[in-house]
């Protein structure tokens, strides 16, 4: 049973890992396909707004780029003064140009909406040498960002002027304001660690939203950057996650190549939206944590759960075999009850509860009907081999001398002490006695009686409910076997009794007549059967009558028992001597012809009437004998011997008469003894 516990066990936990690591499989693929769904719908938001950004760029370009295309084609027409003021009006018009003005061939500004530009020379700036270096009356220069007197960053949009040969005549720029910008990036992000910024086809960051030290101008034209690695890919859109350059930060990243080819734009834009992985992914670990939590408190309570199940499985089992072995203590109780007296049985009762109890000591004891008295009656093998030298099988004493084991008694209820030395109402014990340190005893009750009464004691540990149940169920099934070991035997007497009743004569202790009639048929068929002598011996006492009227009946049934005693001693253990009625007996003398038979009558009746029955009173019996003859009836043998018996009465009683058997003609009618066969012997 061990193996195949432990193997269940081996296979419960088996199980439990596998449903665990399915579960936390199950767990994981949903957490890595949840990591997947929050990156890609991220992905996706940031792709949208950088695209809202684009667009809104794109057109601020197309409204910028048709309004210096303008004032390219009105310039012929518009003298200085003209010039200024139409500048001035236009940029007021534009939101986000900073200035606006155009140059002679050589760099001299010739008209701005800012009077105090008119004069100044731009040849030396990026956005006058490279239109006229390449100079393309349809292309839409973008500078690169740079630095104003004012600190603060600006990049121009430039549109070349053509003369009237074609040639290079000077551009018309427009300085785009940051702060316009500053709007639209602002209404793009929809998260605190979202980033958004504008920047140079060539790699100068011209701004960022939210505002970051030292951003503006920095150069992401470098190798591995993410910038770098979006231009080298020719892709418009591209979605990358790394360390950024920039600020050194882990971020995702969508970058966008803003570049329409309606505007001819010399070099894009780059519009870069950014965002924090752990802000993205914030609420994705707190729902892993969460998960995870959950799962490892599944794992610790079905763990948990499965060691109490195996524990209460344990216990079951325990409980079982204890079970199973108070079951089997019963059969062995009623097997041993068999073969042993009651004695035996109490003491083998209680090796088995000593040992079952871890108990040294243990007695039972049988408490009489008038619920004061206690009968000692057995002790364990150990108790009295090693423990207990006290005297007490069968002595009687009253409930109130008891030690304070008796209290079960009163209270009707197991008594448990487990220091016994603590305990004030303790009486001491008697010479011989073994030391007490703890005990336990129960009471058996039957009908609402206490019985008996079963005690162990001098358990290494204490004794506990548990042992109390146990020890109560030995006691109970001892008294179970004990009193229908009692009641069989009562039975046994009883139906003993009942069996003498009806074929013994109860008061001289001889068959009876009704025993008598059953043998004497069997005799009939046995002397046939072996051709054997059979002879009938019928006595009756004299002047009986006169006994009982003159000495009374008691001492006619003296004389009736020592008759009996008398002729019981005098005949062979397989004669049949019944008592016939009243004063009468006969004998049948299976073996015997009629001559011996008479032999022994007489001797009888000598015997009787020499025997002295008490106060001299003297006593005579008359006998009639006879011998069977094959074929008459029983009634027939019966009568000859009967009409023997009255014909020695009426001759005078206290003499031997004989009747002798028919002549018949058959061999069978036997007059001598043949050879002895066996026979069946009948006993008194």
């Amino acid at each position: 049973m061990e193996r195949s516990s432990q193997y269940r066990i081996r296979q419960h936990w088996l199980a439990l890992l596998i449903a665990l690591a399915l579960l936390g499989s199950i767990v994981v693929y949903n957490l890595i396909a949840m990591r997947q769904r929050i990156i890609s719908q991220e992905q996706q938001r940031l792709t949208i707004q950088a695209r809202v950004i684009d667009k809104n760029i794109e057109r601020q370009l197309e409204a910028t780029s048709l309004a210096l295309e303008g004032i390219t084609k009105d310039l012929p027409t518009l003298d200085p003064v003209q010039s200024n003021k139409r500048l001035s009006v236009l940029a007021d018009a534009m939101p986000g140009i900073h200035t606006l003005f155009f140059t002679d061939a050589t760099g001299n500004i010739l008209a701005a909406n800012q009077p105090a530009l008119i004069g100044r020379s731009v040849a030396a700036s990026q956005f006058f040498a490279e239109p006229r270096q390449h100079h393309n009356p349809d292309t839409l220069y973008i500078s690169p960002p740079f630095k104003l007197a004012t600190n603060g960053y600006v990049f121009n949009l430039t549109k070349t002027i053509p003369g009237h040969d074609g040639r290079f005549n000077g551009i018309v720029t427009a300085g785009v304001d940051p702060d316009y910008f500053e709007t639209i990036l602002e209404s793009t992000r929809y998260a605190p660690d979202m980033c958004n910024s504008i920047n140079h086809g060539d790699g100068l960051r011209f701004m960022t939203m939210p505002y970051l030290e030292g951003q503006i101008g920095k150069n992401l034209a470098v190798p591995g950057s993410l910038f770098t690695r979006h231009r080298k890919s020719g892709k418009q859109e591209n979605i990358y996650t790394g360390t950024t350059y920039a600020t050194g930060e882990y971020r995702m990243a969508a970058l966008l190549t803003l570049q329409p080819k309606e505007l001819k734009m010399d070099k894009p834009l780059v519009i870069l939206v950014s965002r924090s992985p752990d802000a993205i992914l914030k609420s994705w670990k707190n729902e892993t944590i969460f998960q995870g939590l959950l799962f490892l408190v599944a794992c610790i309570g079905s763990a948990a759960g499965l060691v109490l199940l195996h524990r209460r499985q344990a216990q079951f089992e325990k409980q079982a075999l204890r079970a199973e072995a108070m079951v089997q203590v019963r059969y062995e109780l009623l097997e041993y009850a068999t073969m042993h007296t009651v004695d035996e049985l109490l003491q083998y009762a209680l090796d088995e509860v000593c040992q079952i109890s871890n108990s040294p000591i243990g007695f039972y004891h049988f408490v009489d009907p008038d619920q004061q008295t206690l009968t000692l009656q057995a002790w364990s093998t150990r108790t009295l081999q090693e423990f207990c030298r006290a005297e007490g099988h069968g002595l009687h004493y009253g409930v109130e001398q008891a030690g304070v084991w008796a209290e079960c008694i009163q209270t009707r209820a197991p008594a448990i002490h487990n220091s016994y030395a603590g305990m004030a109402n303790k009486k001491g014990l008697p010479a011989g006695h073994a030391s007490v340190i703890r005990e336990l005893v129960v009471p058996v009750i039957r009908d609402e009686r206490i019985v008996a009464v079963l005690g162990v004691g001098n358990k290494g540990s204490d004794y506990t409910l548990k042992d109390s149940e146990e020890v109560l169920y030995l006691a109970d099934v001892t008294w179970e076997i004990i009193d229908s070991r009692r009641s069989q035997e009562e039975l046994k007497q009883a139906n003993e009794l009942l069996a003498n009743h009806a074929r013994i004569d109860y008061l001289t202790g001889i068959y009876n007549r009704r025993m008598f009639d059953g043998l004497m048929t069997a005799e009939i068929a046995r002397s046939y059967r072996y051709n054997s002598s059979l002879s009938l011996i019928m006595m009756d006492i004299d002047h009986f009558k006169q006994v009982n009227d003159t000495l009374g009946h008691g001492a006619g049934d003296h004389v009736l028992q020592k008759i009996a005693e008398l002729i019981s001693g005098r005949i062979r253990h397989y004669d049949i001597f019944s008592r016939w009625g009243g004063e009468e007996f006969v004998i049948m003398a299976p073996k015997n012809d009629l001559s011996k038979a008479t032999e022994l009558a007489e001797i009888l009746r000598e015997a009787i009437e020499q025997f002295d029955f008490g106060n001299g009173l003297k006593i005579t019996v008359s006998f009639g004998v006879t011998q069977y003859c094959y074929g008459e009836e029983p009634e027939e043998f019966v009568g000859r011997a009967d009409t023997a018996l009255y014909q020695a009465k009426r001759n005078g009683r206290n003499r031997v008469e004989i009747a002798e058997p028919p002549v018949v003609l058959s061999e069978n009618c036997a007059t001598e003894e043949f050879v002895q066969l066996p026979h069946i012997e009948v006993t008194s």
